[in-house]
């Protein structure tokens, strides 16, 4: 499997977030000034989501940081998870973190990258 990093990617804030497939997918559509990627995040195990504050005036999620491994997710990884799970039963999956005035936390199976018609 050709494993793609998003932190290979040139991106610097997201634009818009969004559940599809009953939630099984979440849809990421992040910017930068030459390009709109769409991120698809499929098959998501753990999803956090943090804000800095609780001003709803910010127009976009700046990106400052974004980490991006590829294996099996440890216990740390899983602290906030809900569910009991067997950790040496799980393969290797993305486990991703995009730090800025908001902070997401998301181990998912698979990613898929498309350039987007959207345009600002």
């Amino acid at each position: 499997m050709n494993q793609q990093f998003i932190t290979q990617l040139p991106l610097t804030y997201v634009d818009s977030v969004q559940f599809e497939n009953i939630g099984t997918i979440f849809q990421l559509k992040l910017l930068n000034h030459e390009q709109n990627l769409l991120v698809l995040l499929k098959n998501i195990l753990h999803l956090n989501f943090s804000k800095d504050s609780l001003r709803s005036d910010d127009d976009f999620v700046n990106l400052i940081e974004i980490t991006h491994e590829y294996r099996i997710p440890n216990s740390h990884d899983l602290r906030n998870y809900t569910f009991y799970i067997d950790i040496n039963k799980l393969s290797p999956l993305n486990i991703i973190t995009l730090y800025g005035n908001t902070t997401m936390e998301i181990i998912c199976e698979e990613i898929e990258v498309k350039e987007s018609t959207f345009r600002n």
